[in-house]
């Protein structure tokens, strides 16, 4: 993390002073603010692919790392029952020993919203904007129980707090969430429109409903992990 930071803050600090012309960076027209920005820092066109070359081939790296990380994830909550076809997306492939159904499903769903940037712009913000919002739920729902418990059902761990400070971090860990959920949901300019309104707290609030209906309809079907060990402490006496 610290060489990270150290090298970010070079890198921008290089980017900034490469700028010789803003307005054409901010320019709506500029496609990829980046590869201007590199123009201009080179001078020449080829310097500019040349230098995203370097960005493109760890990026698609990385995608590929993310492929197979959401793949093994949508795996994990099959195997237990909470997706819809659970019993295809929860199995291991015989030919290639790995999670392969499910790696397909989340291909094919994201290669699909993808395509959604090519006919609206608004509603790919939407569904951008949605990750965001349920992402940063999904923290308030794993510490918000631990609140209105009072802490009781936390077991010790490597990084354990203690009861006081604990309950005031995870109290304003809550709260931040809620209010940046909630600023989220501005649109991005006033006067809006129906082509400029932020959609995210639609596509939030529709998929809450619809996750909440499949939680009544199934819940009998969810087992939860199995032969995991579920806290930290079952961790430490295994590893001694």
């Amino acid at each position: 993390m610290g060489v990270g930071f150290v090298t970010g803050i070079c890198y921008m600090i290089a980017i900034f002073y490469a700028i010789n012309d803003l307005d054409k960076v901010s320019d709506p027209s500029t496609f990829f603010p980046l590869a201007e920005i590199y123009r201009q820092a080179t001078g020449s066109h080829a310097g500019s692919v040349g230098l995203l070359v370097v960005a493109f081939l760890p990026t698609f790296i990385t995608t590929c790392g993310c492929y197979i990380t959401a793949g093994r994830t949508l795996w994990t909550i099959s195997r237990d029952g909470a997706t819809p076809f659970s019993q295809w997306l929860g199995t291991i492939s015989p030919k290639f020993k790995n999670p392969f159904n499910a790696t397909l499903a989340c291909c094919g769903l994201i290669t699909v919203l993808a395509c959604i940037y090519l006919g609206s712009s608004t509603a790919f913000s939407a569904f951008v904007g949605c990750f965001v919002q349920l992402s940063s739920l999904s923290y308030f729902m794993a510490i918000f129980p631990h609140i209105l418990t009072r802490r009781s059902s936390f077991v010790p761990g490597f990084f354990f707090m203690n009861n006081t400070i604990g309950y005031v971090i995870n109290s304003l860990s809550c709260a931040y969430l809620i209010v940046f959920a909630v600023i989220f949901c501005f649109p991005y300019a006033i006067p809006t429109s129906a082509a400029t309104m932020n959609y995210a707290s639609l596509m939030t609030g529709g998929l809450s409903i619809f996750v909440a209906i499949w939680w009544f309809i199934h819940q009998g079907s969810y087992v939860g992990p199995k032969h995991v060990p579920s806290t930290d402490k079952a961790l430490a006496d295994d590893a001694r």
